[in-house]
């Protein structure tokens, strides 16, 4: 059986902004992933060290052909076409720092990818706008400073699936569901533990979701670069997978099942889980 590894990071407490659901998203979505199997590490409103110390840690945790998800909500910028994480003590971080005090997301997923895993979904709610401030924004002058609202466009390496909570270059809308969640993790929420249905599917369910809620003032994304079906929650299987020689994908499937002892190449889930959704 492989495993199931996860790390869940909310930063919403950040300084001279307002406060941001990002815990509340952080803290059910952990609850979540709890639920349905996964080792699940939850962190909330981590400063620059801890957010660097987090994410570290739980990369060198990885184990080969693991399950592997990092889902953050908070503020992200990029910065010369490379995606940063924002950590809660922001009001320093400028031009010059920022590589130094903020957690590039294509560093960190190369990180995780060294470390052979069986697939890696990223979840990202952190296009929010970032210039409340004005010119007290460290970002402000995007002329000199390089940045753009929203996140960067990324090319995911092998078995690895990007999902963003509105399309590249835009900000998130601020609406909150029911004063707890960003309408992206309210709608993820609702999907991400429905057994039997891959997460291309789910992702997409979602984005369909906040597409309608907000007429399409948030277009969510996804990047993939898996081939078969990947379910998180598998109840229609045997679970003793057969694992090809290499946790990376590269041609073949990820994995194997048996059923009826009828030994068939297959991803994590039936094709019954197809969506008509495209």
């Amino acid at each position: 059986m492989f495993q199931r590894q996860a790390l869940v990071i909310g930063n919403g407490n950040y300084k001279a902004l307002p406060r941001k659901p990002c815990v509340n998203d952080a803290n059910d979505m952990s609850a979540a992933l709890r639920s349905i199997g996964f080792l699940t590490h939850c962190a909330t409103d981590l400063n620059s060290y801890e957010l660097e110390r987090r994410t570290n840690r739980f990369a060198q945790s990885i184990e080969p052909n693991s399950l592997v998800v990092f889902y953050y909500s908070g503020l992200g910028v990029q910065y010369n076409d490379y995606n940063y994480l924002i950590p809660t003590d922001n009001a320093g971080i400028n031009a010059e720092s920022i590589k130094e005090d903020a957690v590039n997301v294509e560093n960190f997923i190369e990180t995780l990818q060294n470390k052979a895993p069986r697939v890696v979904i990223v979840i990202l709610d952190c296009c929010r706008p970032y210039r409340a401030l004005g010119r007290l924004n460290p970002f402000f002058d995007r002329n000199t400073l390089g940045l753009l609202q929203g996140l960067a466009p990324v090319r995911p390496p092998p078995s690895t699936v990007i999902a963003y909570s509105s399309a590249e270059g835009t900000p998130s809308t601020r609406l909150i569901v029911k004063g707890r969640n960003s309408i992206f993790t309210h709608h993820l929420l609702r999907h991400i533990t429905t057994p039997n249905v891959d997460i291309d599917t789910i992702l997409k369910l979602v984005s369909w979701s906040v597409q309608q809620e907000t007429r399409n003032q948030q277009i969510p994304i996804r990047y993939s670069n898996v081939y078969e079906n990947i379910c998180l929650v598998n109840t229609g299987f045997n679970q003793n997978y057969l694992q090809w020689p290499y946790g990376m994908q590269l041609k073949q499937p990820i994995g194997e099942y048996e059923r009826l002892s009828t030994k068939t190449y297959a991803g994590l889930c039936s094709s019954s889980s197809s969506s008509s959704f495209t």
